[in-house]
């Protein structure tokens, strides 16, 4: 499996950040490698055979019997192992072997339907099968992050990649599980047969993410690890199966109880008085017996923070409380930058903070200064509206600082908007893009 290092991955959350996306010509959903990165930090995402915007698109049969024949590869008592070892010592893409095995294993040779008439492309109602291309390096880089991306909702194309990235490594150097892998996967288990009667996947998912078992215990970890025992078959319920014990299609799997329901079948329809498929268990996981004691859990070791070539450049903060005639610099993404100017402060009963702040007309690699935002005029939307927001959060959110204080608002020709949404600071980053278009340009900065 291409398993990238520290600093590797720190390379590509500064390319997956949001504001770097955009869609090609072939509407790929592609994004730009920062100008701010050094030709050093280039060649250490090639070397690592994880370039950005590398696309791979399969017809719809090639994809089906490319799943299966990757799934017949793998040795399913290491499969088991390397997803009991991604809940602690190992890293999260293991996660993704055992249930893309599963799916190839069940995924029958088949037609491919449309999910639906009134869809713009197609979208296998058996597979989730779609015609559009994936960014290896992307799906990379979230089965490492998230350990997602195994092929259920994503289609079988991303099974594939999970697996035959997988497979491209000697087998035998697949992940071990530690004794404390196997201590924490039973009391996963114990946890899921100990749950109150009815309890659903909400409540599995709170009690998971209370006990603190998971190296890395967060929501989406614990949403990811229940969706993933869901989908080969542990947490299933007798009408709707995982993998192995029958194939369900995508249609099936898309269908939820309830509108309030997030994730796909069996989980989402799964309760605790569905019980687990403890057959199931002892064929996946009879090998890895549980320890008659709590093994110690290994001292986690910090990695360093990898060091970028240049520092980021950032702007120079004016302190104090926000007031009317401030400016702020806002960064849109990492190698660009912009203003907001703040009309009025205003305080609710609830002791919240807001500006009404309205974007000025600049974009820069670097951040503004307080001598440039002084001349500038307020941009618009690209309609040719006005439009300003309520914002909290301006002295304390990440990547946008005060700048200049009483400075002139800028004049304009048309009265301030009638409506004026409320939002926090963070949203002046992404909103920026109805105001300024080049933000979606390939090329722009």
């Amino acid at each position: 499996m291409i398993h990238a290092a520290a600093d590797i991955l720190a390379l590509l959350k500064r390319v997956y950040a949001t504001g770097n996306s955009y869609f090609d010509e072939q509407r790929n959903y592609c994004h730009r490698i920062p100008d701010t990165f050094t030709a050093a930090e280039r060649q250490a995402l090639a070397d690592a055979g994880l370039l950005p915007n590398t696309f791979v698109s399969m017809p719809h049969d090639e994809a089906i019997a490319r799943l299966q024949s990757a799934a017949a590869a793998v040795d399913l008592q290491r499969a088991a192992g390397a997803f009991v070892a991604s809940l602690g010592s190992a890293g999260l893409q293991w996660l993704t072997v055992l249930p893309a095995t599963a799916l190839g294993l069940a995924m029958p040779a088949h037609t491919a339907l449309p999910m639906s008439s009134h869809a713009t492309g197609i979208t296998c109602r058996i597979c989730f099968h779609s015609d559009g291309s994936e960014d290896r390096t992307m799906r990379s880089y979230f089965r490492q992050l998230q350990g997602a991306g195994w092929g259920s909702s994503e289609g079988p194309l991303a099974g594939v990649l999970a697996l035959e990235d997988s497979l491209g490594s000697d087998s035998a150097a697949w992940p071990q599980p530690t004794d404390r892998d196997i201590w924490v996967f039973h009391q996963v288990l114990d946890l899921l047969r100990g749950l109150p009667p009815d309890a659903r996947y909400s409540k599995a998912r709170s009690a998971l993410k209370d006990a603190k078992l998971l190296a890395s215990n967060n929501q989406y970890r614990c949403e990811t690890l229940l969706e993933a025992l869901a989908l080969i078959g542990v947490m299933a319920t007798a009408e709707r199966p995982g993998m192995f014990t029958q194939f369900t299609s995508a249609v099936d799997r898309d269908q939820r109880p309830n509108t309030r329901v997030e994730v796909p079948g069996p989980l989402a329809w799964w309760r605790s008085s569905d019980g687990l498929n403890e057959a199931l268990v002892t064929r996946l996981f009879g090998h890895l017996r549980r320890p008659a004691s709590e093994p110690v859990a290994l001292k986690a070791v910090k990695a360093a923070r990898p060091k970028t070539a240049a520092p980021p450049a950032r702007p120079k903060a004016v302190g104090g409380p926000v007031a009317a005639g401030d400016v702020y610099a806002v960064r849109y993404r990492e190698d660009l930058w912009g203003a907001a100017y703040c009309h009025e402060v205003c305080t609710d009963a609830r002791g919240i903070t807001r500006g009404r702040m309205e974007y000025l007309d600049i974009v820069s690699p670097t951040p503004p200064t307080a001598e440039q935002v002084q001349r500038l005029n307020f941009r618009d939307r690209t309609d040719g509206k006005r439009w300003e927001g309520w914002f909290a959060g301006l002295d304390k959110t990440p990547g946008v600082k005060r700048i200049a204080a009483q400075v002139a608002a800028p004049a304009h020709d048309q009265p301030v908007p009638e409506r004026i949404p409320f939002g926090q600071a963070k949203e002046l980053t992404h909103l920026a893009s109805w105001n300024f278009p080049e933000l979606q340009e390939k090329g722009f900065g």
